[in-house]
Parts: structure tokens; sequence; C-alpha cells
């Protein structure tokens, strides 16, 4: 039996946006790249060791997980060659998890926002550590950044 004209049409669209989107899934998840070409690029811990390629003037917003009430927190570690390409705009925002209000010690997440000053490869690297301790952070966060000409 053959099947109505709006039915092929309709099922070669489908097919069409399935190869379309499973294309995109597989292009962002490989090679550790990532490229923006306006407004804020934001990253998570999932962006931890990539690339990613940004304008001079264009922010990036990292925001992470982390937990003050532990003594722990994140902070910017960048050499000063990459404090030369990135300025650091303002002071991190840390944002409470939401509780039911009688959860002590909850955590929650970092965002730290970044501006890109001028053209070159910079290495934006944040640590979670203690501000007392001469020991290695508990964790390292690392992105190459790199602005182009």
């Amino acid at each position: 039996m053959k099947k109505p004209r709006w039915y092929q049409v309709y099922s070669a669209i489908a097919l069409v946006a399935l190869v379309l989107a499973l294309a995109a899934a597989a292009g962002s998840g490989c090679g550790g790249q990532v490229n923006a070409t306006t407004g804020p690029v934001k990253l998570t811990e999932a962006d931890n060791g990539k690339t990613i390629t940004i304008k001079v003037g264009q922010t990036i917003e990292v925001t992470l997980p982390g937990n003050p009430t532990t003594g722990y927190g994140w902070g910017a570690a960048l050499a000063d060659k990459d404090k030369a390409l990135l300025e650091q705009v303002g002071e991190p925002v840390y944002t409470q998890d939401k509780t039911d209000g009688e959860l002590v010690g909850a955590g929650g997440t970092y965002t730290f926002t970044f501006r890109a000053k001028a053209a070159g490869a910079a290495t934006l690297k944040l640590t979670y550590a203690r501000p007392w301790e001469t020991v290695e952070p508990l964790a390292t966060y690392q992105v190459t950044v790199t602005i182009p000409k």
C-alpha cells in the first residue's frame, strides 16, 4: 500500500532533522574545542581541559560547584602573561544551592567572569583550595583560550 504524499514529505523532514541533530551532537563532543562568535561563552566543569576561541572584548563565564563551608574556595590562578590577555571582571559570585532551609553547609556554585583584552593564547586556570594551606589544590580547572587578531 502506497503512503500518502503528506506522509512521505513529513517522514523526509523528520529524517533530515534527525541527521542534523546527530551531526550537531557529534560535532559538539569531539576535539575539545569550543568556538564562540558573539555573547558570553558559558563554561562548566565539563569544559575542563578544552580549548575555546573568542574575540577581543568577548567574555567567558565559568561556573563550578563548590562549598565554602568546607574552607575550600575557587580562585583565579592566572600567570602574568595570561593576565595580559584575560582580565577578571569583578569578584566571583557564589550562589548557594536551594535547600529546604534546614540543611546547614549546603554547597553551590562559583561563577567567574573574564574578558579577552588582546589577541593571543592564554591559559585560564582556577584552583579549588583552602587559602591557609600550602599543599596542592584539591582541584584544578584549566581551559586554553585562543583570541585571534
